[in-house]
């Protein structure tokens, strides 16, 4: 278990501690054993294992949609199908030729296409299909943007693009149906309130039934997507471009992160009741809360301290075969924060803590170290600082990976478990 030695201060106590005692052998036995450093003589390390958790859940979705920094959209049979929106809901209406100073109105377009910056390929995959459909249905997904799912119909089809995928690399231009530019810059010029211009993304499966396309989105200006087109069909005239913008709802918070957005036609099955899922899209957190005896706290030097999950095998995830990072960080939120999927903000995401490497196909027992974390409870009360950690994964929300742990809820033998080795603390110094 690699984090042993992640930890040097506290060994190097117990070692120093060892050698001060007459340089005997150390033994260190499990199962709540109270081994000895040297014959009648004390301080001994001790081993404990207990089930301190006394609440655990797993909250989604992070991030909430709208504020992707990238849209993973996969077809991918009955494991997962994923589509993106991306509202150009302002158009310009006039534009201005080179050599005059007057703005002219726009009654053509040309060369309409939608550039998309990819956020990753894979180049050895099998060729990418790119569809893009008008997917404004006049009112109802402007409250309900899952509703925008429903409108990938084949009349509602205005532009494709197959390519290699090793050809996605820098940028995918997909023309698209001038008409259907024009039809939204016409209303606007006469004064009449227009819908904009929502594009749907989607990507076929593919030969084998598998296949995704990973873009950026808004949330990144320098690389967003881009609606491009020619206001006249006079080839000397440039191209106007136009940045997503959503122009409903009326809430600013809401309506800037919603010029792009991802919908989830198809999810994996949930997990069950007694399961906690980290990762995926959308993506999940699983949030514990400790009970940890109070003299272990403050009244003992703990060497190490070990949380235990078993890790549920799931061979129908999606990508099941491929790893994903998972991650534990300390919740630093009071209990002044009772909404727990705030809470899961307040977690310490810059500051290092263990992380594991693992196959959602796969099964078994797991060990985070969390010595750090146990240690930043001494001189605190569970009152003032919840004993509480959330397990993440940088792709939450980004790729469909996920991994699975059994809760507290689940038989006792794969219930969330710590073990924790300690020194008692001697009165009056060491002999």
């Amino acid at each position: 278990m690699k984090a042993l030695f992640k930890h040097a201060h506290p060994l190097a106590l117990a070692a120093a501690l060892a050698a001060a005692l007459g340089g005997c052998q150390e033994r260190l036995e499990s199962g709540g054993a109270c081994p000895i450093l040297c014959p009648g003589q004390q301080p001994t390390i001790r081993d404990t294992t207990f089930f301190p958790v006394t609440f655990d859940s797993a909250v989604t979705p992070f991030p909430v949609q709208g504020n992707e920094p990238e849209l993973f959209i996969a077809s991918m049979g009955d494991t997962m199908e994923t589509v993106a929106v991306v509202r150009f809901d302002s158009l310009p209406t006039t534009f201005r030729y080179t050599s005059t100073a007057e703005d002219s109105s726009i009654y053509a377009v040309d060369s309409a296409s939608i550039l998309l910056v990819p956020a990753a390929v894979d180049t050895l995959g099998p060729p990418l299909t790119i569809e893009v459909y008008t997917v404004d249905l006049g009112g109802p997904d402007d409250t309900d943007p899952d509703l925008a799912a429903t409108a990938f119909t084949p009349e509602r089809l205005i532009g494709s693009r197959t390519i290699p995928a090793d050809s996605a690399r820098d940028s995918v231009r997909v023309m698209i149906d001038n008409a259907a530019v024009l039809a939204v810059i016409q209303p606007q010029q006469q004064d009449v309130p227009a819908r904009g211009l929502p594009l749907g993304i989607k990507v076929n499966p593919g030969s084998d039934g598998q296949n995704h396309f990973r873009l950026f989105s808004a949330e990144n200006p320098l690389s967003s997507p881009r609606l491009q087109f020619r206001p006249h069909f006079d080839t000397a005239v440039g191209f106007i471009e136009g940045a997503p913008r959503s122009r409903v709802p009326e809430n600013i918070f809401i309506r800037i992160p919603m010029a792009d957005y991802l919908v989830v036609v198809r999810a994996p099955a949930a997990a069950p009741s007694n399961v906690l899922r980290v990762g995926g899209i959308p993506g999940s957190r699983a949030y514990l809360e400790f009970d940890v005896p109070q003299f272990l706290i403050d009244s003992t030097d703990i060497i190490r301290a070990t949380l235990e999950l078993t890790q549920r095998p799931n061979p129908d995830a999606p990508q099941a075969t491929d790893t994903t990072t998972v991650r534990e960080e300390g919740v630093v939120a009071s209990r002044e924060v009772t909404e727990l999927y705030r809470r899961l903000l307040f977690a310490e995401r810059f500051r290092e803590r263990d992380t594991l490497l693992l196959v959602a196909a796969d099964s078994g027992l797991r060990q985070f170290e969390m010595i750090d974390l146990v240690q930043a409870w001494v001189g605190t009360t569970a009152e003032r600082t919840p004993r509480s950690l959330a397990l993440t994964s940088p792709t939450e929300g980004l790729m469909p990976r996920f991994i699975d742990f059994f809760s507290n809820e689940a038989p006792e033998a794969v219930r969330p478990r710590l073990r924790i080795f300690y020194l008692p603390r001697v009165e009056g110094g060491l002999p």
